[in-house]
């Protein structure tokens, strides 16, 4: 049986994220430790780096002068922005450092200068309990919550309370809904189609911005931003299934964790929404792995029915004939809207 790619939709799940660093460092959290989303869970240090500083030009003086204008020794600890050459000359040249660092060595009117990095925090994301570590670089936590998975992300993290804005799944981002009262909040959105919302929306601070669909021509704006963006059904105006946006219209006011991962073509990790909830009983962890069959529900991920969503009637045994000639493997599908069609396996993924 095919099994397409699962798009986790779920109002009420046991949902576990690991957390890890790029390079060995130091686990700053104990195994059962409750930890709160900004809470730094794993740290390291980052590899210095070099850079020559041509001190002989900045100052004014002949190379062989140079080593008598510095202020300070080798090795010497510097902070950023202190003068570590001059004043010179009658224009009283300085040069400053261009980081916090040290001055490794100078050879010919040049300084070669280690610029320390600043240590990379690891923070856990959401709210939960740690369940795992390594005790170098990784840590699982775990939450119970609602769960909302997209397909684009610009590869930032925060959390926050979520506001809705717009009076429905196909309403455009504008200007004039965005005001002081959303400043950092998780804005909840229809459609976006031009940069100057999302310009506006970093005057305030958000927390995140989660949409239906965004103009593939904003992708390169979306990226620079400073606050994470998740897009839940594709690149166009596309606006969000009614599934997702009832559920997003019931939890809106509620905390919730944006993470805008930016997948590669062979991650199965996805840029996703998380909603922490308490609950009383234990609650399953959702599948990965799910079969496609007659009252599974799925949504379409091409044209002409690009991000519809319905339910599996049958898988049809032989291949289907489609106008723009391709024969393919196909269920019939009764979709929400627009009732029942046929749509190639290859196009569908599943919402469980």
């Amino acid at each position: 049986m095919y099994v397409p790619e699962v798009i986790h939709v779920l109002p009420l799940t046991t949902i576990r994220r690991q957390r890890t660093l790029p390079v060995p460092g130091r686990i700053t959290v104990e195994l059962n430790q409750r930890v709160r989303p900004r809470d730094v869970v794993a740290e390291a240090e980052v590899a210095p780096h070099h850079q020559f500083i041509d001190v002989a030009r900045q100052l004014g003086v002949d190379p062989r002068e140079v080593s008598r204008h510095l202020t300070r020794e080798r090795d010497e600890l510097l902070e950023k922005g202190e003068v570590m050459a001059g004043p010179a000359g009658i224009a009283r040249r300085m040069v400053r450092a261009p980081g916090d660092g040290r001055i490794v060595a100078v050879t010919d009117g040049r300084v070669l200068f280690e610029v320390r990095s600043e240590p990379l925090l690891l923070k856990a994301g959401m709210p939960g309990e740690v369940v795992a570590t390594d005790g170098m670089t990784s840590v699982t936590i775990e939450t119970t919550g609602a769960l909302i998975q997209g397909v684009w992300g610009n590869n930032r993290q925060d959390f926050g309370v979520m506001r809705m804005i717009g009076e429905g799944p196909r309403d455009r981002l504008l200007t004039d809904q965005l005001d002081t009262g959303l400043r950092g909040a998780i804005l909840i959105a229809g459609i976006c189609d031009h940069p100057a919302p999302l310009y506006q929306a970093r005057e305030l601070a958000l927390r995140g911005l989660i949409l239906g669909g965004i103009s593939a021509e904003l992708i390169p704006v979306a990226e620079k931003l400073p606050y994470p963006v998740v897009i839940l059904e594709g690149f166009g105006s596309l606006p969000i299934s009614p599934p997702v946006y009832e559920l997003l219209s019931t939890s809106r006011g509620r905390e919730a964790g944006v993470d805008a991962y930016m997948p590669g073509p062979y991650d199965s990790q996805r840029p996703e929404v998380i909603i922490p909830l308490p609950v009383v009983n234990p609650v399953d962890l959702p599948e990965d792995l799910v079969p496609l069959a007659p009252g599974v529900r799925v949504r379409v991920t091409r044209a002409p029915h690009q991000g519809m969503v319905g339910l599996v009637q049958q898988i049809l045994p032989q291949a289907v004939s489609y106008p723009n000639g391709i024969m393919a493997r196909s269920a019939v599908i009764d979709l929400d809207v627009f009732g029942r069609t046929n749509v190639p396996l290859a196009n569908l993924e599943i919402l469980q």
